[in-house]
């Protein structure tokens, strides 16, 4: 297991909190078209961010200790940073719909 994977575990219930919140606004402020606009930007930028972490800690540790690790590994981490905030993000739309449905008044809203 290489060096990014090791920061990977270590950052992703950032990534798994962020969606749920990020899922629960979502299924609060559900009638604002401008904030489902901005949610799908939102959650690449910050897998992209998230990502930037796990590589710096890579990059430092081949300049210190000479340890390898492939771009493969980067764009995988992306990926799943990607998948972990976007899966999240759903099921915290559903949950939030279910808590939060009943109390806002509107007729759009998800499992009513």
């Amino acid at each position: 297991m290489g060096r990014v994977y090791d920061i990977f575990d270590k950052f992703s219930i950032i990534s798994i909190i962020i969606g749920l919140l990020l899922g629960l606004f979502l299924a609060i402020n559900h009638n604002d078209s401008n904030v489902w606009v901005n949610a799908i930007p939102f959650i690449f930028i910050f897998a992209l961010i998230m990502t930037f972490m796990p590589t710096f800690a890579a990059i430092l540790a081949k300049i210190t200790n000479d340890e390898k690790f492939s771009f493969f590994e980067i764009f995988e981490a992306f990926l799943l940073n990607l998948a972990m905030i976007g899966v999240c993000t759903a099921f915290g739309l559903v949950i939030g719909s279910f808590i939060f449905g009943s109390l806002v008044p509107d007729n759009g809203v998800i499992f009513r």
